[in-house]
C-alpha cells in the first residue's frame, strides 16, 4: 500500500579523488553499492545508474570542474574541492538528476557534494565502513539528510552494546595470548598511529593534514612518556611522512604491532592521532585519546543542514524489506504506521557479505598474536635468550621459537628492540653494545654473510672459536634523549639442516643469537681491537 519516493537511484563515489584531478587512481565502491543494493532496487523496479568521472568511460568532467573551481589538478586541489561551492563546477556539466525525486547513495562522499545534493532538493544517504571494526563482523556507517529515512536506519542500527560486549572479550583473548604490555613493562607508552597518505579523513579547512603540521603537538604528548610508539598505518608503503617524526622527537620509535592487542595493553597512556578511525575505537578499551586535527567530513559547519551523524549497520540496508521502506512511502500517516525491527531481514549470509566485499578484517584477526614485552635493559647485564627468557619480547621479527642456549633467525632479516635503563648512565662518554652468537656454518657449505647494526651504526666483529661479539660505540648522550637499543641483522645464505644431510630439521637456520650486553667504555679500554665484520667471518 505504498508508492515510490523516488524516480531514480544514482550511485556515487568521491569523484574528485581520481587521476583527472591529478591523484592516482583510487578504487571505486560504487560498483560495490551497485551490487550491493541491485537485487532490492530490481525487484522493486526502480531505476538505477551510475555517474562516474569521464576518465572511466563516465559523464563526470573532473579535470574541468577542477578548472572551473580555479583549483590545482592535483592533492591540494582534491582537498579544497571537499569544502568548496560545487555550484560553477555543475554548471554545463551532463549529469542530470540531483532533483527533489532523485536518491543519491554514494561512497564517502565529500561535504562539498553532499551540500550540492542537498541544495538540489535530493535525499541522500552516505556510505562508509564504519570506524568501530572491531565487532564479530564489519558494519558499514551511513547518513543521511532525510529524517523518514534515518528513522527506518534507525530500526536496523548495530546495538552500541555489541561494540561494548566485543571488546571486553577482546581483552580477555589478549590478556590469555599476551603479557599485556608494548615494548617494555616498566615503561610508559604513548601511540601515535599513522594514516594512508591521501585520506578524506585528513582533509581539515580544505587542506591535507601531514604529520609534519602536528608534530609540536605530538611532541608535547611524547613529553609525558617514555616511549611514543609510531605505528604506521598497514596498507601505507611509503612511511617517509612518519618519518619525520622519528627524526624530530627522541623518544619515538617505529613499530608494528597489532593495534587491537595494543588497545589491550596496560602501559600504554594514549592514542593519538590526526583523525584516525582508531581513535573512536579506542574509547571502547577505555583508552585515552588525542585527535590532532576535526576533519572536514564530520564538521558540522561544513556539512548540510539535517544531516544524521554516522549509523552503523550491517549489510541488511540493502535487503527488500528496508530498501522497500527507503524508497517507498506508505499513505498512512506515520503515527500510524506500525513499529517494525526487520528481525527476518537479520542473517549470516548477511553479517558476512561486507566482510567478503573488502576481503580483510582491518588488523582484527582471530589468530592475531598478544604482545610480547620486555624488562629494561640494566647496564652490565649479560641479556640471555634462552627459552623462559623474560627477554624474548625483544625479539621483534625474524626469529625461531627460543631454544635452551639461544635463538636462531630465521630469514634473511631479523631485529631486535629494548628500553635501556638510563638510570645509571654517566653524564658523557661511550656505551659498548655487543651482541654475541655463532653463525651456522657446516662444514663445506657456501659461506654465510652477516651484517649488524645497532641504532644504526655500523658493527665491528670479535671471533674467538666459533663464537662471533658483534659491537659498536653509541654515545651516552644520545642515549639518554632515544634510550633504544634497536639491532638489525642482515644474513645471507643462510641453510637449513635437511638440505645439507644433517637432519631432518627444515628450518632455515642462520645467526645463533646467545645474549646481549651494554657496559659503559671506560678510558684507556685494554680490550683488544676488534676487526671489521667479514673479515672476522673469515678463518
Amino acid at each position: 500500500m505504498s508508492y515510490l519516493s523516488f524516480d531514480e537511484v544514482i550511485f556515487l563515489d568521491d569523484f574528485f579523488r581520481s587521476e583527472e584531478a591529478g591523484l592516482q587512481s583510487h578504487p571505486s565502491n560504487r560498483r560495490f553499492l551497485r551490487g550491493l543494493f541491485d537485487f532490492a532496487g530490481q525487484s522493486l523496479g526502480i531505476p538505477m545508474r551510475e555517474e562516474y568521472p569521464t576518465s572511466n568511460g563516465g559523464r563526470i568532467p573532473v579535470g574541468l570542474m577542477m578548472d572551473s573551481l580555479g583549483l590545482p589538478r592535483a592533492v591540494e586541489g582534491w582537498a579544497s574541492a571537499a569544502i568548496a561551492d560545487l555550484q560553477p563546477a555543475f554548471n554545463g556539466c551532463e549529469v542530470r538528476g540531483f532533483g527533489e525525486r532523485s536518491l543519491v547513495i554514494g561512497w564517502g562522499m565529500p561535504p562539498s557534494l553532499l551540500k550540492y545534493i542537498a541544495s538540489r532538493g535530493a535525499v541522500f544517504i552516505d556510505v562508509e565502513v564504519h570506524p568501530l571494526r572491531f565487532s564479530r563482523h564489519l558494519q558499514l556507517g551511513v547518513r543521511t539528510n532525510s529524517r523518514r529515512i534515518s528513522r527506518i536506519l534507525s530500526k536496523i542500527q548495530t546495538p552500541d552494546e555489541a561494540f561494548q560486549s566485543a571488546a571486553i572479550g577482546m581483552k580477555a583473548m589478549f590478556s590469555r595470548r599476551g603479557d599485556g604490555a608494548l615494548l617494555c613493562r616498566d615503561s610508559r607508552v604513548g601511540v601515535f598511529l599513522g594514516q594512508t597518505e591521501v585520506d578524506l579523513a585528513l582533509v581539515s579547512n580544505g587542506r591535507l593534514v601531514r604529520p609534519a603540521d602536528v608534530a609540536e603537538r605530538v611532541a608535547d604528548l611524547a613529553a609525558e612518556v617514555d616511549v611514543l610508539a609510531i605505528k604506521p598505518h598497514p596498507y601505507q608503503e611509503n612511511t617517509v611522512l612518519l618519518d619525520d617524526l622519528l627524526r624530530r622527537i627522541p623518544n619515538a620509535i617505529k613499530i608494528e604491532s597489532n593495534i587491537y592487542a595494543m588497545f589491550c595493553a596496560e602501559n600504554i597512556e594514549f592514542f593519538a592521532g590526526i583523525s584516525s578511525g582508531a581513535l573512536t575505537e579506542a574509547e571502547y578499551f577505555g583508552r585515552r585519546k588525542e585527535m590532532l586535527a576535526e576533519p572536514d567530513r564530520n564538521n558540522a559547519a561544513h556539512l548540510p543542514d539535517g544531516c544524521t551523524d554516522w549509523i552503523p549497520v550491517g549489510s541488511e540496508i540493502a535487503s527488500l524489506p528496508v530498501m522497500r521502506d527507503i524508497v517507498g512511502r506508505v499513505r498512512l500517516p506515520f503515527f500510524l504506521m506500525p513499529r517494525k525491527r526487520y528481525s527476518t531481514v537479520m542473517s549470516a549470509a548477511n553479517a558476512d557479505m561486507v566482510d567478503r566485499a573488502f576481503g580483510f578484517r582491518w588488523g582484527l584477526q582471530l589468530d592475531a598474536a598478544g604482545l610480547r614485552s620486555s624488562p629494561k635493559v640494566a647496564l652490565g647485564e649479560d641479556v640471555q635468550f634462552g627459552s623462559g627468557s623474560p627477554y624474548a619480547g625483544g625479539l621483534l621479527s625474524g626469529w625461531h621459537e627460543p631454544e635452551v642456549w639461544g635463538v636462531w633467525s630465521s630469514g634473511e632479516k631479523a631485529a631486535l628492540l629494548f628500553v635501556l635503563d638510563t638510570t645509571k648512565l654517566p653524564a658523557t662518554g661511550q656505551l659498548r653494545t655487543s651482541v654475541a652468537g655463532a653463525l651456522y656454518q657446516p662444514s663445506g657449505s657456501t659461506r654465510v654473510a652477516l651484517e649488524v647494526q645497532i641504532n644504526g651504526r655500523a658493527c665491528q666483529a670479535a671471533r674467538a672459536g666459533d663464537s662471533l661479539t658483534l659491537s659498536c660505540d653509541l654515545d651516552v648522550q644520545q642515549l639518554r634523549a632515544r634510550p633504544f637499543l634497536a639491532v638489525e641483522l642482515v644474513v645471507s645464505g643462510a641453510h637449513r639442516p635437511c638440505d645439507i644431510s644433517e637432519s631432518v630439521d627444515a628450518r632455515c637456520l642462520g645467526f645463533g643469537l646467545r645474549l646481549l650486553k651494554a657496559e659503559v667504555v671506560v678510558a684507556n679500554d685494554s680490550e683488544a681491537a676488534s676487526v671489521s665484520l667479514q673479515d672476522a667471518l673469515v678463518e
